[in-house]
């Protein structure tokens, strides 16, 4: 039996039997596992926030034929704001699906870790002006899976464009060839085309990798 120590982002979880749970988790140095917690949902003494979605957790983990349990754990972030906004939340539901769907089991990615820990912390300090905090938001999701794109290296300019609607195509040209900072501060376009251009990449994304993202399910 291997002892590990990591850093992980609760991602999925599904109760078993009585008071059990098993933690779908995206750690820092190991990837996408899932880790058994026995009698968590019944424990009045164990930090039970540790083990909420989205939560930040230090996790000691006991690996025996690659298969993963714990019953030592620390939350190190949690999100309260994004917890206490619709809006902030369902965009972070994304973020979770978009890690779960992406990655295999065991694939690690520590760049892409801190980046979406980095977001979380981002969209917990946004502002509650739901109309900019939307269109930030759905910025934020167009340029991550971009950067998904580039990193799984499946980037093939004319087929994307192929994907994509023809009233679509120019504005996603200028996506692509733009950073952030740029397009964001442009002001360029409204909510709905730059939904139209996230489920352009979600398709391409879908195709390439064999996965079944789906922007519209939680936004």
């Amino acid at each position: 039996m291997d002892i590990l120590k990591t850093e992980g982002i609760v991602i999925k979880k599904t109760n078993v039997k009585e008071a059990d749970l098993v933690l779908k988790v995206f750690t820092k140095e190991y990837g996408k596992i899932d880790i058994y917690i026995n009698g968590i949902r019944k424990s009045k003494r164990r930090e039970k926030l540790a083990v909420e979605l989205m939560s930040v957790t230090d996790f000691l983990i006991y690996e025996k034929n690659s298969k993963y349990s714990s019953n030592s754990f620390t939350l190190t972030a949690f999100f309260p704001k994004i917890q206490l906004s619709f809006l902030k939340l369902k965009y972070s539901y994304y973020l979770l699906h978009l890690i779960d769907k992406i990655y295999e089991h065991n694939s690690e990615d520590i760049e892409f870790y801190e980046k979406i820990k980095n977001l979380f912390e981002y969209i917990n300090t946004l502002s509650e002006d739901e109309k900019k905090t939307e269109i930030l938001l759905s910025y934020l999701v167009l340029y991550l899976l971009k950067d998904i794109i580039l990193t799984q290296g499946i980037y093939e300019h004319e087929n994307i464009l192929n994907l994509t609607e023809k009233d679509n195509r120019e504005k996603l040209l200028y996506i692509l060839n733009s950073s952030a900072k740029e397009v964001i501060n442009s002001s360029l376009y409204t909510i709905d085309e730059i939904t139209e251009m996230i489920i352009s990449l979600e398709k391409y994304i879908n195709y390439n990798l064999n996965r079944n993202l789906n922007y519209k399910f939680f936004v």
